[in-house]
């Protein structure tokens, strides 16, 4: 089949996902009270949902007063019913596979999907792919290039025979709409499968160069790209060589007038750039802008392991709640009151609580969201960073989401192309250290940042004590690259990593080293 004809057979399992999320913008308390609805009355008769009475909930309200809000830890002995091949326990419906967290803080996690959830995941993709090609037409005369990270662990499978992972991407969407991504991909998806992340590099760049009509990039970190690009720059030759000599003279004669090493002079046809714009992500935004000056970058919403928050929507200002996806709440991080997507006060930061098709109940995520207003009558989320990376070494109470402020701000008067801030445990007493690359003046970066931390009280506090010892800098270089491969080396998969400028395990000097 021809790539337009894929794509448009593509669109045709969209509708109905469509039809229902425009339905839920206009009506989200109602859409939201049927799909809870629903996820009791199919669940009631599970482990879980014998245990928290869902058979007797009739309402939104008694839902609320009845389940309590959760975390991984509070269903972990649940999940591991799971894994020993119990059925019904979170749901009705078979677990199909167990996913990974990306475990780049924290220890992976194991968390249940089911056909219910991979379709509730599609109730949200499906709206904002089909947003994207009305916004850009010639999507669907073109292919695609979807992030597919090189494999980073032996294929696994638990004591009771559930396979842990998801083999691709793809295996999020419907048996139709994998046929034609699988066809549609300028990459094949084999490549993901690969463990030298040599290989797969050198294996990722000759697909996309061979690809001339390349019309879609998705990716998560804005690094990801980027990283690609300058390999590209570095082996040139190897890559450039083997193409047809058609294809290898028009690429070079755009290089030319372009005067510089861009990618539209590679996809002329590129139109839109799909990738994490929010929180720290915005401080790789410059580095992809090198090499995409005028392909425009669409932010991602929020989409977790668990489930999905949000969903951007082109001229949109922020991601858009997923109100067909699962059952949303949200928790006020100003005064922890719990409200209904339809509730939120524009200003106010929240952490998510989802419902899920696949087992969750008011589960409760690590992110920040702010609502920054309404489109129709659903809630703009925009992302702002972790609230569960904190670091406490003598009182201090730091944490992601204020670090990676106090470094943007400061990086506005010191530019740099890689920051991180870690504890640093081999000094007396204990203290953080930035390591940084690219700096004009690393010591008085440091000087600034320190400043900023310190209107944090408690951090103040212990270093007006002693019990800290002053921020100081560290010069490195390959920064970003290092970062990466040790995160994947700890089991981390490279495309799913999340931009950070801050770490709290004290294992970055020796990475560094």
């Amino acid at each position: 089949m021809k790539v337009t004809a894929l794509n448009l057979a593509w669109a045709v399992t969209r509708r109905a996902s469509v039809r229902r999320f425009r339905a839920a913008l206009l009506h989200p308390a109602r859409a939201q009270e049927r799909w809870l609805e629903d996820f009791l009355r199919a669940n009631e008769g599970t482990a879980y949902g014998r245990a928290q009475g869902y058979a007797s909930i009739t309402s939104v309200t008694q839902f609320k007063q009845r389940v309590p809000v959760t975390s991984y830890e509070d269903l972990a002995p649940w999940i591991e019913r799971v894994e020993g091949g119990e059925r019904e326990v979170l749901t009705r419906e078979p677990v199909l596979v167990l996913e990974r967290t990306s475990g780049s803080i924290a220890g992976p996690k194991h968390l249940p999907y089911t056909a219910g959830l991979l379709s509730d995941f599609g109730a949200a993709t499906g709206p904002w792919l089909d947003d994207l090609t009305h916004a850009f037409p010639r999507l669907l005369t073109l292919k695609h290039y979807w992030s597919l990270s090189p494999a980073s662990r032996d294929p696994e499978v638990t004591r009771g025979g559930l396979r842990v992972g998801l083999a691709d991407d793809t295996e999020y969407f419907d048996a139709a709409t994998r046929f034609a991504m699988k066809r549609l991909f300028a990459v094949d998806g084999a490549v993901g499968q690969l463990r030298d992340v040599d290989v797969w590099r050198t294996r990722t760049l000759e697909q996309l160069i061979a690809t001339e009509d390349l019309g879609f990039i998705s990716v998560w970190n804005p690094s990801f790209l980027t990283l690609l690009m300058q390999e590209l720059v570095a082996r040139w030759p190897t890559y450039v060589y083997p193409l047809p000599p058609k294809r290898r003279a028009s690429i070079e004669d755009r290089l030319e007038k372009a005067g510089a090493f861009v990618g539209e002079a590679i996809w002329p046809r590129l139109q839109v750039i799909s990738c994490w714009t929010d929180a720290w992500a915005s401080h790789a935004l410059p580095g992809l802008r090198k090499f995409f000056p005028t392909t425009p970058v669409q932010g991602k919403g929020l989409l977790a392991t668990e489930g999905v928050v949000s969903i951007p929507l082109w001229g949109v200002r922020a991601p858009v709640a997923a109100v067909a996806s699962h059952f949303l709440e949200f928790q006020s991080l100003e005064d922890e009151r719990v409200r209904g997507v339809h509730e939120l006060r524009e200003g106010e930061a929240y952490a998510p609580l989802l419902t899920t098709r696949g087992g969750l109940a008011r589960y409760r995520l690590s992110d920040q969201v702010r609502c920054v207003g309404y489109h129709l009558r659903a809630p703009m989320l925009r992302f702002e960073g972790r609230i569960d990376r904190g670091s406490d070494l003598r009182g201090e109470k730091l944490n992601a989401t204020f670090v990676e402020a106090a470094v943007k701000q400061t990086l506005a008067f010191h530019p740099a192309a890689f920051a991180l801030v870690a504890p640093d445990l081999s000094a007396e007493p204990p203290r953080y250290v930035v390591y940084v690359e690219g700096a004009q003046d690393p010591d008085r970066l440091a000087a600034e940042l320190e400043q900023r931390l310190n209107e944090a009280l408690h951090y103040r506090y212990a270093r007006e004590l002693g019990q800290l010892g002053p921020l100081t800098a560290r010069a490195v270089t390959h920064g970003e690259q290092n970062f990466l491969k040790e995160l994947v080396r700890r089991g981390a998969r490279l495309g799913d990593i999340k931009p950070s400028a801050f770490d709290p395990r004290p294992i970055w000097s020796d990475v560094f080293a």
